[in-house]
C-alpha cells in the first residue's frame, strides 16, 4: 500500500488542483462529522490573508510544467538520494512525473497519470505496474491529505486539518510550517516545511519529516503554469522490450496519498 501512495504522490505533487476546490454543497458525509472549521479573520491574521489568496489563484491553475530535484535521507540507513527531473499537470488530472538518479541516469523512475490509470516504470525490474485509481468524490482530487493542501485545499479546511504557522514573509516567498493534528496524519509526517511564491502561490519548496526521523525535500528551481501542454503526452508509451506489465488496484484503505513520499 506503501508503494501506491508513493508513486500517486509523487506524480501529483506539482497538479495544482483547481478540481479540489470543494464548494460548500459538495462536502462528504464524513466532512459533517468533523470538528468545525475556524472561522477566517483575514484582515487581522496575516495567515489567514494568504490562505484566501492561495485558495484563489489555484481555481485559476489549467497546466503546469516544473523543473525538480527530490533529495531522500533515509537517516536509520545513513543514506542520501538525489534524483532531477521534470513533472507536468494539465487539468483535471493528468500528470507525468520523470525523475533521475543524478550521475546514474540509467537509474530513474518515470510516472504518467491518464487520469484513470497510473503508470509505473521500474526499470530495475523491467516492469510496468498500472494501478487503476480511485474515482474522486464529486469535484475532488482529495480532501483529507497533505497533499491536497497543495493541490488547493479550502483555507479554512487546511486550518482545521494543520497546525500551521506563518514563519516568514519577503516580497519573494512565503515560508510556512506544518504540523499535523490528527493521528492518521500524524502516522505519516512529523512535520513539513512549505515554502511558496509571493506572487503566484506556486511551491518552490517542499521538505517533511516522517516519523522515523527520515527526510525528504522537493527543490523546484523553475516552476510555469498556463503553459502549452498536449493530452498526448500524458498516454504511455509501450514498456521496452522484454518487459512485463502488472495490474493492480488501488487499496480499500489507501484511496488518496497522505504525504509526498519517494518510492520504498
Amino acid at each position: 500500500m506503501r508503494l501506491y501512495t508513493s508513486a500517486l504522490a509523487g506524480v501529483l505533487v506539482f497538479s495544482t488542483a483547481a478540481a479540489a476546490q470543494q464548494s460548500p454543497n459538495t462536502q462528504s458525509p464524513q466532512a459533517t462529522q468533523r470538528p468545525a472549521a475556524p472561522v477566517l479573520d483575514p484582515t487581522r491574521n496575516r495567515l489567514d490573508a494568504l490562505l484566501l489568496q492561495w485558495e484563489q489563484k489555484m481555481t485559476k491553475v489549467e497546466t503546469i510544467a516544473a523543473q525538480c530535484t527530490r533529495i531522500t535521507e533515509d537517516k536509520v540507513r545513513g543514506r542520501k538520494e538525489e534524483l532531477v527531473g521534470t513533472a507536468k499537470y494539465m487539468k483535471p488530472n493528468f500528470a507525468a512525473l520523470d525523475l533521475q538518479k543524478r550521475g546514474n541516469p540509467q537509474i530513474y523512475e518515470k510516472y504518467i497519470c491518464s487520469g484513470t490509470y497510473l503508470y509505473q516504470y521500474l526499470p530495475q525490474q523491467k516492469t510496468l505496474i498500472i494501478h487503476e485509481l480511485p474515482t474522486p468524490k464529486s469535484g475532488q482530487v482529495a480532501d483529507d491529505n497533505l497533499l491536497s493542501f497543495l493541490f488547493g485545499m479550502k483555507a479554512e479546511e487546511a486550518k482545521r486539518r494543520y497546525d500551521l504557522t506563518l514563519v516568514q514573509e519577503d516580497k519573494w516567498w512565503i515560508y510556512l510550517e506544518i504540523l499535523p493534528r490528527f493521528p492518521a496524519d500524524k502516522a505519516d509526517f512529523k512535520k513539513a516545511r512549505l515554502v511558496l511564491s509571493a506572487s503566484t502561490f506556486l511551491p518552490r519548496e517542499l521538505w517533511f519529516m516522517q516519523p522515523t526521523g527520515n527526510e525528504t525535500k522537493w527543490d523546484i528551481p523553475k516552476i510555469e503554469s498556463g503553459v502549452s501542454l498536449d493530452r498526448r503526452e500524458f498516454s504511455p508509451p509501450k514498456p521496452p522490450p522484454g518487459w512485463t506489465e502488472r495490474r493492480e488496484k488501488p487499496p480499500a484503505a489507501m484511496l488518496a496519498p497522505r504525504v509526498v513520499r519517494p518510492q520504498q
